[in-house]
């Protein structure tokens, strides 16, 4: 069986959640965002993402059955949602550092948030496009 660009795709998407989820993760315990504590809706969703995507990726290996066309499509949705509910707990933090609050500091635990958004944002789109791609060649 012959890797096809779905298996690549679907692979990078999960590297890219497993980063944005790493780096949300350290995020939470950076000193400007500490006190916002581990939303469990951004880890839920992607640590989830992370998995149907290797389900997903075992259960096409085996051959191709109906209910695996869910776990192409349910990935990228999971991490828009991560990344929605992501951005949407860290916009004040971001305006703020952004505008008045702006010094070293402030904007190293302000990268760590941008960079959790974008790889989710990344593997959201990474996984949309693997939808469209057979994983395996026949």
């Amino acid at each position: 069986m012959k890797k096809s660009a779905g298996f690549f795709m679907t692979v990078l998407s999960a590297a890219a959640a497993a980063v944005g989820a790493a780096a949300y993760f350290l995020n939470c315990r950076t000193n400007y965002f500490v006190n916002l504590g581990v939303n469990p809706v951004v880890m839920g969703c992607a640590i989830a993402a992370i998995l149907c995507q290797v389900v997903y990726l075992a259960a096409t290996r085996k051959g191709h059955a109906l209910w695996s066309d869910v776990l192409a499509v349910l990935p990228p949705v999971l991490l828009m949602a991560a990344a929605i509910t992501l951005a949407g707990t860290r916009v004040n933090g971001i305006a703020a550092i952004m505008t008045f609050e702006n010094n070293a500091q402030n904007m190293a635990d302000l990268t760590s948030a941008i960079v959790g958004i974008a790889a989710c944002l990344i593997a959201a789109v990474a996984g949309m496009i693997a939808a469209f791609f057979d994983t395996v060649k026949e």
